[in-house]
């Protein structure tokens, strides 16, 4: 869609949905019929490194900005992003889109992330036209647009042995509906989503090495709540996934669940062609203080829908997750159990058994005082279908423990801060054999302090931190050091300068390696009362002894953000 036409969309919306207003005319401000707020954003950075390739470009600028422009009590929140960030050969990075409302009328223009359901189009970014519709007892949804533009291969990186070799790819369209009833909390939608490889966007030099596909996804939504506490939520995915359309089509179907005719006329089904399932059940109670949900999901091995991202897929998982607010809020308790599995069509050489158990506590008795504590443990057992159902091809088991302790301490004169945190990850294998990783143990340690003298707008901050990895056989990695900051008000505390340096000293093997400075100083200045300035420098040194572990290096970043906000 050209920016023109883009702009032109816009304002026949804008005066198609003007005829609503003269019935609510009352509940309009009609002495300011158009209002504008939102905020704007300008950064400019520039980069350099020494001893290493540069791991961001030189100079780099952006601009973004969320204006909310209301006419008539028609709201149209837009929002864009614009830099030179080199996407030359990969999906734009530059983005512009707006989705006027009006009361139950919603308009999505641009590019736009819309959710119809977690197994159709669940939040794909679409550059396209949209609405959608939620008047009283009704919901209605329509997208059409691109989800991926053509990409080529770029000559540049053929000149570079470590480069990332990008895939060329089509030009991906699609279109989604959803239709259903109810309201937030009783529910039942019925979302479709077709989406294709357009096959002329690609050059004819690279089509023979990648296939073009199809996909066409119908969802089921429903939720249901019983007696005010009890949630009933489901959302089933069915998805025919063509992995290339130019793949020879059946003929004889006899042996599907479809009728010859309804797989003729719809589907289409080709050699290549894939039927999946998807779907997550869970039944709850929801009460203020104690409550729970029973959850099943299973989802087919190599389940995908054009309009999603990322599913975690060959997973049958069945699984309970209560959560308790005690002592009039003071005391939550939250945790996750239960039991996951894959192969579930006995297509893999091994399935694997996980068991999923975590819990969470929040213990905040006063203001000055609390302390967070949780525990999780995932353990996996790979079990071979082809050799004996005793015998374990793979066991592992990880177990975290985290607890972060704080303190605040406050008056008209000053504000302290305490904060510890403790973390302890375990990774064992009690299998030995050729399959089992190495056992491994993380420990992460910090302590931070920081005091605000409030009268004078000074701050300062004192921080040690810890963290090993001990791996089995091969050794251990980690580092310990100090950290140290101060920030102070000037100009009547208008402007904030704050300066922070952090040194750690590094380690391989019990034995040193070398150090790690980073300081940073930044500062902001406010131009007026909706206006400010930020300037950023930072500076890393990272000095090795024994480079083939970490190279020894240096950084340096400075940059500057101009904010408007209105």
């Amino acid at each position: 869609m050209g920016l023109k036409t883009l702009l032109l969309t816009i304002v026949l919306v804008i005066l198609s949905m003007s005829c609503c207003y003269a019935q609510d005319m009352g509940q309009v401000d009609v002495k300011h019929p158009i209002k504008i707020n939102g905020s704007l954003n300008l950064q400019l950075q520039s980069y350099s490194a020494v001893g290493i390739p540069d791991r961001e470009q030189a100079f780099t600028w952006m601009i973004n900005g969320s204006p909310t422009i209301t006419i008539l009590g028609v709201a149209l929140p837009f929002n864009f992003l614009f830099s030179n960030f080199n996407n030359r050969y990969y999906q734009p990075f530059n983005q512009f889109g707006v989705s006027p409302y009006y009361k139950w009328v919603k308009i999505h223009l641009g590019y736009r992330n819309v959710q119809f359901s977690p197994f159709t189009l669940a939040g794909y970014r679409m550059l396209g036209v949209g609405i959608e519709l939620t008047p009283k007892g009704f919901r209605f949804g329509f997208m059409y647009g691109q989800l991926n533009r053509s990409t080529t291969i770029d000559s540049l990186q053929n000149a570079n042995p470590l480069a990332f070799r990008t895939q060329p790819t089509y030009s991906r369209m699609a279109y989604a509906v959803k239709v259903g009833v109810g309201n937030e909390k009783n529910y039942i939608d019925l979302s479709f989503l077709k989406g294709w490889d357009q096959v002329n966007s690609l050059s004819a030099q690279f089509q023979d090495s990648v296939a073009p596909q199809e996909n066409k996804v119908v969802g089921l939504s429903l939720q249901k709540t019983f007696l005010k506490r009890i949630v009933w939520k489901t959302d089933l995915g069915f998805s025919i996934y063509t992995l290339d359309t130019r793949a020879t089509q059946y003929t004889d179907v006899a042996n599907t669940f479809f009728t010859e005719k309804f797989i003729s006329d719809l589907v289409k089904p080709t050699i290549a062609t894939q039927y999946l399932l998807a779907g997550e059940t869970r039944l709850g109670y929801h009460g203020n203080r104690l409550g729970a949900d029973l959850i099943y999901r299973r989802v087919d091995p190599d389940y995908k829908s054009m309009g999603a991202y990322f599913f975690q897929t060959d997973i049958e998982q069945y699984s309970i997750a209560p959560y308790a607010h005690l002592d009039s809020g003071k005391l939550s308790i939250s945790g996750n159990g239960g039991i996951q599995r894959d192969n579930l069509y006995n297509l893999k050489t091994a399935t694997s058994q996980n068991i999923i158990a975590s819990i969470n506590i929040s213990f905040n008795p006063s203001s000055k005082f609390g302390v967070n504590a949780n525990y999780s443990n995932y353990g996996i057992t790979q079990n071979p279908t082809r050799i004996s159902s005793q015998s374990d091809l793979f066991k592992q088991v990880s177990d975290n423990y985290t607890l972060t302790p704080y303190f605040n301490f406050s008056n008209q004169h000053s504000v302290n801060n305490i904060v510890f945190v403790a973390c302890y990850e375990q990774l064992t294998a009690p299998t030995a054999n050729i399959n089992s990783s190495p056992n491994q143990n993380t420990m992460v340690g910090s302590f931070s302090y920081s005091h605000t003298w409030l009268p004078k707008g000074i701050s300062g901050n004192l921080s040690l931190n810890y963290n090993n990895t001990t791996i089995t056989g091969q050794g251990d990695i980690g580092s310990y050091g100090v950290g140290i900051g101060t920030g102070a008000a000037f100009f009547k505390k208008k402007v904030n300068v704050n300066l922070n340096a952090t040194y750690n000293s590094n380690y391989f093997n019990s034995t040193g390696n070398g150090y790690t400075l980073l300081t940073a100083l930044s500062c902001t200045i406010p131009i007026t009362q909706k206006q400010s300035l930020q300037l950023y420098g930072s500076y890393l040194d990272n000095n090795s002894l024994n480079t083939t572990v970490v190279q020894t290096f240096s950084e340096y970043t400075f940059r500057i953000n101009y904010g408007f906000t209105f």
